[in-house]
């Protein structure tokens, strides 16, 4: 579990009581890094989210610009850090399939990838490997789909040698009067839900993606990295 004591403490007062296990489960995921961005809300908070051309801002599964009378841009970016460190192919594929996702669920066509990424020195063998597979994963991924990779830039300094950093962003293109919101305002809505057939991959992932990466995680957490299913997005664009 990665809620930290304080947080334990805080909820289990609201409640009463002690959590159970599958309030503790839920709870666990929701008050993670991944989901709530407890730690980096105070800088994101910095950036500029209003202007002229802004359609929408923060708050929906990607930022909208206005583009033409007629067209926005969605945007959106993604990090997959830990699991790319420990599965680098499957853990880059699976970024971009998630960045992919939030796109497509605005209700717009992906048109360009890009990606960010921070790796240690090339020297190291270890490092070089990382490279290697995290670039194989992007671009793979992308292909399958039919979404080119348009842009990327690329560091690599001794900082970033136990952690890898790999961000992927997606843009696409989506008509003003066809945006979906991630809101559901009438009864009687349906709901859809697309992707690959669930497996035992992919679990705990969002909790694993929290907390910090140890000498035994290659090993341990190689479970909780998703193995991607390109093939199925693809038919869903």
């Amino acid at each position: 579990m990665t809620l930290t004591d304080s947080e334990v403490k805080y909820i289990e007062g609201i409640l009463g009581r002690e959590m159970n296990e599958l309030e503790e489960g839920m709870l666990d995921v929701m008050f993670s890094e991944h989901c709530s961005y407890k730690s980096s809300r105070p800088i994101l908070k910095l950036f500029p989210t209003e202007g002229e051309n802004i359609v929408l801002g923060p708050g929906d599964d990607a930022g909208l610009v206005s583009v033409t009378d007629e067209y926005a841009l969605a945007v959106g970016m993604e990090s997959h850090n830990h699991p790319s460190a420990i599965e680098p192919y499957g853990g880059a594929g699976t970024g971009i399939g998630g960045i992919l996702r939030d796109i497509i669920s605005m209700g717009a066509m992906p048109i360009a990838l890009l990606d960010s990424l921070r790796f240690g020195p090339l020297e190291d063998q270890k490092s070089r490997y990382l490279f290697e597979h995290v670039v194989e994963g992007i671009s793979d991924y992308g292909n399958r789909v039919g979404v080119p990779t348009v842009a990327g830039e690329i560091e690599f300094d001794e900082s970033f040698r136990a952690n890898p950093l790999v961000n992927v962003l997606c843009a696409g293109l989506v008509k003003k009067d066809e945006i979906v919101m991630a809101v559901a305002p009438n009864i009687g809505d349906v709901f859809l839900l697309m992707g690959g057939t669930t497996g035992r991959d992919g679990i705990h992932g969002v909790t694993f993606a929290s907390e910090e990466l140890t000498s035994d995680s290659e090993k341990e957490d190689r479970p909780a990295v998703q193995v991607a299913d390109p093939f199925t997005k693809k038919r869903v664009l």
